[in-house]
């Protein structure tokens, strides 16, 4: 097996869960636990899909799907921020929202229970090395360099950090805490909504039935494995995203079930993260605050 040549399928893979793991850094570094990206991937998929196949734009199908990611995350934050509820309930509550959501509307959307009508797909890019690949191969760059610049360069991430760590000492400066949570995952929002589209309308050209198979959970895992850092996401998202691309060529090379390989990524996650998966979280991480505590 050539493992260059499984480069093009290997970054085609990671895109979707790369886009979903940056914004849960951006979360992770305010305190807030987004482990709500399997619904927001699958259900920004769906609108992505629905809106294209009215339109016949596929372009159009992305920016709906940004502003569902947007509306979902606020209706999250809603919840965990102003009603004080529990980062991980909430986030898995919405992953069943949007997976029994998307399956109820197969029917009525697409005339179908299983799988969409094809779509127009998003322009593609011939680059050397890497193949074929979206036009989001360039918004993703542009997000690992502008995730990493608002964090670590700005006055907003230094003040969404100080959150993260200590957001009573954050408040008694005037540091608006739910306002930069909010903010947080609402750019969140976008990120997963960019992912959600590049899955179906980047490489699919479909939606199908809970089509991100834990791909939200598989970019969690990445943000743990990487420590929560912007850039080292980058490395534990491709990993993930190679042994995926491996399992797929692996089944049509030797004799192995393939119900093994496909547990492959899953191993590896959970190996991963029980070596290497022991990195600090910032302080408050999935603790909620209210003005006044200290």
């Amino acid at each position: 097996m050539n493992l260059l040549l499984m480069l093009p399928s290997t970054i085609r893979l990671t895109l979707p869960m790369l886009f979903g793991s940056l914004g849960i850094v951006l979360c992770a570094q305010t305190g807030v636990i987004f482990m709500a990206m399997e619904g927001a991937l699958l259900g920004s998929g769906f609108v992505a899909t629905y809106v294209c196949y009215l339109s016949g734009n596929a372009l159009l199908g992305e920016l709906a799907a940004v502003g569902f990611g947007m509306m979902y995350s606020a209706i999250l934050s809603f919840f965990i921020n102003r009603c004080s509820g529990n980062h991980v309930v909430c986030s898995i509550g919405f992953n069943f929202i949007s997976l029994g959501a998307t399956t109820v509307l197969m029917q009525p959307a697409f005339g179908n229970t299983g799988f969409s009508p094809n779509v127009t797909k998003l322009p593609l890019v011939q680059l050397p090395v890497i193949g074929e690949q979206s036009v989001n191969l360039f918004l993703i760059l542009a997000a690992i360099v502008g995730v990493w610049l608002l964090l670590f360069r700005t006055n907003w991430g230094l003040r969404a950090r100080a959150i993260g760590e200590n957001p009573g000492a954050a408040d008694s400066l005037g540091v608006r805490v739910t306002k930069y949570r909010l903010e947080a995952m609402l750019i969140c929002g976008v990120l997963a909504g960019i992912g959600g589209a590049e899955l179906t309308l980047g490489q699919m050209g479909f939606f199908a039935r809970n089509m991100t198979a834990n791909m939200g959970f598989l970019s969690y895992s990445a943000v743990v494995f990487a420590g929560y850092s912007p850039l080292m996401v980058v490395i534990t998202t491709l990993v993930l995203g190679f042994f995926d691309a491996f399992q797929m060529n692996a089944q049509l090379l030797v004799n192995i079930p393939s119900e093994f390989l496909l547990t492959l990524p899953y191993v590896v996650t959970i190996l991963s993260l029980a070596l290497f998966g022991s990195h600090r979280a910032p302080a408050m991480f999935g603790k909620n605050y209210s003005r006044g505590e200290a």
